[in-house]
């Protein structure tokens, strides 16, 4: 997680909803992955300017916690099993929803042609 949240509510989460978030390889391979939602919060959390601003995110299990569902998860440098330091999110997935995987490669390709345009400039 990369920004100090500040939870003020809790409430559960309809089954089936799913964070989909996408990493790249070191071989430019693009991965992609769900998490379970187990529940959603309202958090506070200052913006760019510092201003606090309230949100409503998913809370997803990470290896022995639940986090706050970030837009950036930043990581060690090329892990051994290949993955990129960072891991993005794409957007959460309803149970109703039944969005193809075409759509979801469709958003990780954006986002991570975003990324790398940020960090060029």
């Amino acid at each position: 997680m990369n920004r100090e949240w500040k939870i003020k509510q809790i409430i559960p989460a309809q089954p089936g909803w799913k964070a989909v978030h996408c990493a790249e390889l070191e071989n430019g391979q693009v991965v992609m992955f769900n998490r379970a939602i187990i529940c959603w919060a309202l958090v506070e959390m200052p913006d760019d300017g510092g201003e606090i601003r309230t949100r409503v995110r998913g809370m997803e299990q990470g290896y022995d916690e639940l986090n706050v569902v970030d837009d950036t998860i930043g990581g060690e440098a090329i892990r051994p099993d290949g993955m990129a330091s960072n891991q993005y999110f794409l957007g959460y997935d309803d149970p109703d929803s039944h969005r193809e995987s075409a759509y979801w490669i469709g958003q990780a390709n954006r986002r991570l042609k975003s990324e790398k345009e940020q960090r060029e400039k």
